[in-house]
């Protein structure tokens, strides 16, 4: 069967490989859609790969083909999307049902071989059966979806709450959507990127707001400008998701006294806080929150189950955000738009 291998960094072929070996608690899934991530990125072109060849992809749908003898509620012909992670279930991490902490975890296109092929082996207990309505286009952004949601449920009620969200990529952009479904009276949009400023508008922000471009707003800093178009309210919630020491660093100068700060965007460079902005945690009397993955019990969690529900009513939109289509035979190119094109959000191989 085809298969986007990664040999090296920026070294990807599409290769013929076995097909998958069935287990006995696993099922054969033949993959219909997935999409890149960007923790894809490293391990596709840097060095951030557990091993060589490896098929990365782990925001997938498609459907079963094969079903293993131990596994119950699934056939074949059902249509599924994929919960990547693979805990270990026997941990204390896992037996307090955080299983994004568990210490023996594999992971769908990391750890272990992925998404990107014709075919791929999934345990049973990682599917979610899709409804008709939703399109397997929609099914492969569900993963991204229960990211966002995930980190916002930490975060405890949303009702009358302003919310900011630092970055409008895939994440951001859920994140957006998600705080106006969980009640947030108003959210605000901050990127760099004037297209996908306006992509956050089409989806349901109430504000945007280029902070590379404070003159347009005819004002000195970010802080005024929020504090402008609040009316001096300022920002409840600061969700950051573009993982950028600026924005890391932002998010608690913007936070009002006693609001929270959300972190969801990963570091991939040192963060230093300058000493008036670490004193606005300890001076504001700020609640921070660290997001990592999106699970919960029972497994893979509510996230999950909420996530495949709202895609299917409508009620959270993903189609907009895809902004690339490429069949498998050109992944190397669907690589290298997601890397080098400054407006592509989700870029999704189909097929």
């Amino acid at each position: 069967m085809n298969a986007a291998e990664i040999h090296a960094p920026g070294d990807i072929r599409v290769t013929d490989i076995p097909y998958p070996k069935l287990g006995a608690v696993e099922v054969i899934v033949k993959i219909h859609t997935c999409g890149i991530c960007g923790s894809d990125l490293p391990r596709a072109l840097g060095d951030g790969a557990h091993f060589y060849p490896v098929v990365v992809g782990h925001e997938a749908a498609g459907e079963i083909v094969e079903v293993g003898s131990e596994v119950s509620g699934f056939r074949v012909g059902d249509r599924v999307a994929i919960a990547p992670l693979v805990p270990c279930m026997n941990c204390e991490a896992c037996q307090q049902s955080q299983y994004s902490l568990c210490k023996q975890y594999s992971f769908i296109g990391s750890r272990r071989q992925g998404c990107m092929a014709e075919y791929v082996a999934v345990p049973g207990k990682c599917l979610l059966p899709l409804p008709k309505s939703l399109s397997y286009e929609k099914a492969a952004m569900v993963e991204p979806a229960t990211v966002s949601l995930h980190g916002l449920l930490k975060c405890g009620t949303f009702g009358g709450l302003r919310v900011g969200v630092l970055g409008t990529g895939t994440i951001g952009l859920f994140a957006v959507q998600w705080a106006k479904f969980l009640g947030a009276v108003e959210v605000i949009a901050i990127d760099i990127n004037d297209r996908k400023l306006e992509k956050a508008l089409e989806l349901g922000a109430d504000t945007a707001i280029n902070s590379a471009d404070l003159g347009r707003y005819q004002k000195e800093s970010l802080e005024t400008v929020i504090d402008s178009v609040t009316e001096g309210d300022g920002i409840d919630l600061v969700v950051e998701t573009a993982g950028v020491p600026l924005t890391q660093v932002q998010s608690v100068e913007l936070a009002v006294n006693g609001g929270k700060v959300l972190y969801v965007g990963t570091a991939h460079r040192d963060v230093h806080f300058p000493a008036r902005s670490f004193e606005a945690i300890v001076r504001k009397e700020l609640s921070l929150f660290g997001s990592w993955m999106s699970y919960s019990a029972p497994f893979p969690g509510r996230e999950w189950k909420l996530a495949v529900k709202a895609l299917s009513d409508g009620r959270i939109r993903a189609v907009e955000m895809i902004t690339h289509q490429f069949e498998l035979a050109q992944v190397k190119e669907a690589f290298e738009t997601l890397y080098s094109c400054k407006d592509a959000v989700k870029v999704m191989l189909v097929g």
